[in-house]
């Protein structure tokens, strides 16, 4: 009788911590989904201008926006649009302080399609472009970076992070 409640004791005790286990795993899952979720929103595209404004100074106006930020690593990187008027103006305020450099990017599936489109022209989903200091759109906490104009398109490529 004695040791057959000791072992009807052992077992509910180790019934018990298994329950407790699983329990435990469901947290650590639902945890490690919720975990996943911010990733996936972290990297999602946008496309809202006024959000970009609110982050980086837009000394024109973009007619087109798509954008990234990975807040993980203190990085933005936009895809912006103008006008050819808009697009002149910015490469010539970008040329005052400091002369462009030649420079390959690669595409990304993000990209607007025209600019994938001539990233597969070259068969090598690059696309060329002249690449300068981007500080007209410097707002702090994003201070150091740099913006391309994509050749033969309005299309520039906006890096900047934050130190």
């Amino acid at each position: 009788m004695k040791t057959g409640c000791i072992l009807a004791l052992f077992l509910s005790g180790a019934l018990v911590s298994a329950c407790g286990g699983s329990a435990n795993s469901n947290e650590a899952s639902n945890a490690a989904r919720a975990a996943n979720s911010r990733n996936e929103a972290a990297n999602a595209t946008k496309t809202n201008i006024e959000e970009l404004g609110l982050l980086i100074n837009m000394p024109y106006e973009a007619e087109e926006v798509v954008w990234k930020d990975d807040p993980q690593h203190k990085k933005l990187v936009a895809i912006l649009r103008f006008s050819p008027e808009d697009s002149k103006k910015l490469v010539a305020e970008a040329e005052k302080v400091k002369a462009p450099d030649k420079i390959t990017l690669p595409t990304q599936i993000w990209f607007p399609p025209e600019l994938i489109a001539q990233g597969d022209l070259g068969g090598e989903d690059m696309v060329n472009g002249r690449s300068y200091p981007a500080n007209q759109f410097f707002q702090p906490p994003y201070t150091e970076g740099r913006i391309t104009h994509v050749e033969d398109t309005d299309y520039f490529v906006l890096e900047v992070t934050a130190k």
